[in-house]
């Protein structure tokens, strides 16, 4: 190892509070994040698994990660070791990547080479370790990444993964592992599977749902040709909060936990939404617990859910954190749940900045959306936070969507400049000037949501539409403008809805960077784009039928496909659904 690398993996060991130090065990897992230190620390599931797999009997976890730039020449093959105990690959049973963003698999390549390993499973020899792949971008649509991995996990990985180490202390052969292994609900083994998706036949999906209200198992275990999504059953598994706190992350200054998994409003874009349903909340006396243990080490305690304010009890907790000396930080807010009583405790928790979503510019697409905030409310929400001592405002809105207009466009515009203006009011008779920041980021289609099979709008429309909102808002003055790349929202479409021909470009897309391989610059993206044995848009711009074979539809998330058909007629139609009750409502499937 080079020294500078060995040093800086010191120093951050040093600075951790909560690590393991896994003495020697029999079983030698290999937890890689397929970006920076600092994405992958900040990521509560990857912080979920590295814990469950050290709490594993007689079982050793090292984290690996992707190196940052100034150390990416000095990683030759075989140079990336783990954190805890510098093993490198070879010397792992397994090797399991937490993948939660799909652009993050133009890591996985170069991340494989840096471990001495062939990137492709059917080169890698029978002594190297079994490489799994899991999380969010996974779940949705493993397929790009397929024929990188021995085997892949669909859905949730708290139970499972004890589960999966189970084959692994039992078995020793690779074929008997991975037969062993695709027994399991929830592992998906792409050397067991067809992937001639010209020739075979449509999965047969269940209809039946999960059974998760009733708390009974989910049935038979996966057969034939589809892979159920892994739901955790235990009611007793609390939901992820942290286990190692760093500086070094995106919030270096809180405890977090997630306080909701799933969202209960049905947003018709929105993949979390219908890749965690339903939706499950952590109980008061259980937030309490963890509260108590967050606060020893932070002043700040950060509450991860789909909708926070959604909680049954967010008042009581929120007092409760307050009561014990603490402030809290949201992940995200319902726009039209800024209560006095809410804002009051956001500014005493010393937030100082606040985004809000109203995700579409106009009202006739976020009806499409299933969201039902008016321009009206939009500016008053962000009016009352000013007024609530809370300066620094977030606009997120999606351009691109299907359907959307030139004029839906402009009303986007007069949205954020009548938010300005109020804003504006608001500082002539307090002294006191907000910042309004408009967070524009393109719209890409995901798999398992009722716009799953919408065309991406694709790159010049989007750059026009960019060019449009620049143009209009910044001669008007004290608006921020940010947002994603057109061309990096075009992968991410590619990576989400391809099949396994898109492993194609994750070769193309990477480039010897000093002894290392690294992911070339956006030119050269772009011309990898265009040099594929296939043309890349036809997994991006066209419209998919729901009626053919997609390449996710081996994936049993248990909603019913007429359910997704017909969420995709409201979209079209501006009509909303009610947010999922679990306790009366069996239209999706799911419950």
């Amino acid at each position: 190892m080079h020294y500078l690398i060995g040093q800086r993996i010191q120093q951050r060991l040093k600075s951790e509070i909560g690590a393991y130090v896994p003495a020697a065990a029999s079983l030698r897992v290999g937890l890689a994040y397929p970006n920076r230190y600092f994405f992958g620390m900040s990521n509560l599931g990857f912080q979920t698994l590295y814990a469950v797999l050290n709490r594993l009997p007689d079982t050793c976890c090292e984290r690996f990660f992707f190196p940052e730039a100034d150390l990416l020449p000095q990683h030759g093959p075989g140079s990336l070791r783990g954190y805890e105990r510098g093993s490198t690959a070879r010397d792992l049973d397994m090797l399991a990547f937490s993948v939660s963003y799909q652009n993050d698999y133009l890591h996985l390549i170069p991340m494989l080479h840096m471990m001495g390993l062939q990137a492709r499973a059917e080169d890698r020899e029978e002594r190297d370790p079994l490489v799994l792949a899991g999380g969010p971008a996974v779940t949705i649509n493993p397929e790009p990444i397929a024929l990188l991995c021995d085997a892949l996990v669909i859905g949730e990985g708290e139970e499972l993964i004890a589960e999966i180490a189970e084959v692994l202390r039992s078995t020793s052969d690779k074929s008997e592992r991975l037969q062993a292994l695709s027994r399991l609900e929830g592992v998906y083994v792409p050397s067991l599977f067809p992937n001639d998706y010209a020739e075979r036949s449509r999965p047969a999906k269940t209809t039946r749902g999960f059974g998760l209200v009733s708390g009974m198992p989910n049935g038979k275990l996966q057969e034939g040709n589809y892979i159920r999504r892994r739901v955790v059953q235990n009611p007793e598994l609390p939901l992820a909060h942290s286990t190692v706190l760093t500086s070094e992350t995106e919030f270096g200054d809180l405890y977090l936990i997630e306080a909701q998994r799933g969202c209960q409003w049905g947003c018709r874009f929105c993949a979390a939404g219908f890749m965690y349903r339903y939706p499950r909340y952590d109980p008061l006396e259980s937030l309490k617990r963890r509260i108590d243990h967050g606060l020893k080490y932070r002043k700040k305690i950060g509450l991860i859910a789909g909708d926070l304010l959604g909680h049954d009890a967010i008042h009581e907790i929120l007092a409760y954190i307050d009561a014990q000396g603490g402030g809290f930080s949201p992940s995200s807010v319902r726009l039209n749940a800024f209560t006095p009583e809410i804002i009051h405790y956001l500014k005493k928790s010393g937030n100082r900045s606040i985004a809000i979503a109203p995700e579409a510019g106009s009202e006739r697409l976020r009806r499409g959306l299933n969201k039902t905030f008016t321009d009206e409310e939009v500016v008053e929400a962000a009016l009352r936070l000013a007024e609530g001592g809370i300066l620094n405002i977030k606009l997120y809105i999606m351009i691109g969507l299907p359907g959307e207009t030139e004029e839906d466009i402009e009303q986007l515009c007069r949205l954020t400049l009548r938010t300005r203006e109020a804003l504006s009011r608001f500082a002539k008779s307090s002294g006191k000037m907000p910042s309004l920041t408009l967070s524009v980021s393109p719209f890409t289609p995901k798999p398992s949501t009722p716009l799953q099979g919408t065309a991406f709008v694709g790159i010049p429309a989007l750059k026009a539409k960019q060019a449009t909102i620049k143009k209009r808002l910044l001669k008007a003055g004290h608006i921020r403008l940010s947002g994603e790349s057109s061309l990096d929202a075009y992968i991410e479409t590619l990576l989400s809805r391809g099949d396994r021909r898109v492993v194609e470009f994750l070769f193309k897309a990477v480039l010897p960077q000093g002894k290392g391989l690294g992911v070339g610059s956006p030119g050269h993206l772009r011309r990898s784009l265009s040099s594929m044995s296939f043309d890349p848009d036809i997994f991006v711009m066209r419209s998919y039928s729901l009626e053919e074979n997609l390449p996710w539809d081996f994936i049993d998330h248990g909603i019913k496909t007429p359910f997704l058909t017909r969420e995709l007629g409201k979209y079209e139609q501006g009509k909303i659904t009610h947010y999922c009750m679990p306790e009366v409502c069996r239209s999706c499937g799911v419950c």
